[in-house]
């Protein structure tokens, strides 16, 4: 009995230590890159497209001629917030976010955006009043929306953020509602619909984070049919300038 109790006693300690390492490598990756940021976490990809790269999700400013379109907000609010100021754009610039999927990497800053108009996805927002896990083997993990007003968006909504055009596109299958944006129908901004990788695009390496493939395969189909498209910007993957070679397969 004792030997029992010493075991799970060993157990749990080595749990608590384990997740202190883990806060305390968190927390200095999180410092460092605060203190110490520069180009190779914020780029101007274009001359109205900027990334902000907080090393667990990306997330895009686009440049209208009010202020900034943000997709998705990031997940760390210090390193978003440096990536701002080295970008020097003040967080009430940003009129507009439109949200591609409800995971906590791609929402989470949204606070900091108190003056922005949310776009959320009205398939996942049903995904996640009906209580759908989700993973399926973690069925105790349900998404939630952060955000308290917001306006729900379904596939081919269309209409015009400041003097920018959007375009909604269904490109589920990494969750139940994922969506994606084209912006003056030249930029496409994918959140985690699909990977890129040597430049074209693919299924993720990790499928298990897809809650259905099938449908990303459907969404990786439909998007290469698409058209006048140039650039596609994911959210782990990078971008690429070059789209009928990304789709060439």
């Amino acid at each position: 009995m004792k030997s029992n109790l010493h075991k799970a006693a060993s157990k749990i300690i080595l749990i608590f230590i384990s997740a202190l390492l883990l806060a305390c490598v968190t927390y200095g990756i999180v410092y460092y890159l605060y203190y110490h940021y520069n180009e190779e976490l914020t780029v101007r990809l274009t001359g109205d497209v900027i990334v902000i790269n907080d090393l667990i999700s990306t997330m895009y400013l686009v440049k209208t001629d009010k202020g900034y379109i943000a997709i998705d907000t990031g997940f760390d609010k210090a390193i978003v917030t440096r990536g701002l100021e080295y970008n020097r754009i003040k967080p009430e610039e940003v009129n507009a976010i439109l949200i591609t999927h409800s995971d906590k990497d791609h929402q989470n800053v949204g606070d900091l955006f108190s003056k922005a108009d949310v776009y959320f996805p009205k398939k996942e927002n049903e995904m996640i009043e009906q209580g759908i896990p989700r993973f399926r083997f973690l069925p105790f993990i349900k998404n939630s929306n952060y955000f308290k007003k917001y306006s729900l968006v379904s596939d081919n909504d269309s209409f015009i953020i400041d003097n920018r055009k959007i375009k909604c596109i269904s490109l589920t299958g990494h969750t139940l509602g994922s969506m994606g944006y084209i912006i003056d129908e030249k930029y496409l901004f994918i959140g985690d619909a699909f990977r890129i990788k040597d430049g074209k695009i693919a299924l993720p390496n990790r499928k298990f984070l897809a809650m259905d493939i099938g449908q990303m395969k459907k969404s990786i189909e439909r998007v290469a049919k698409l058209k006048g498209i140039k650039y596609i910007f994911s959210a782990h993957s990078g971008f690429t300038a070059d789209f009928a070679f990304a789709v060439s397969n």
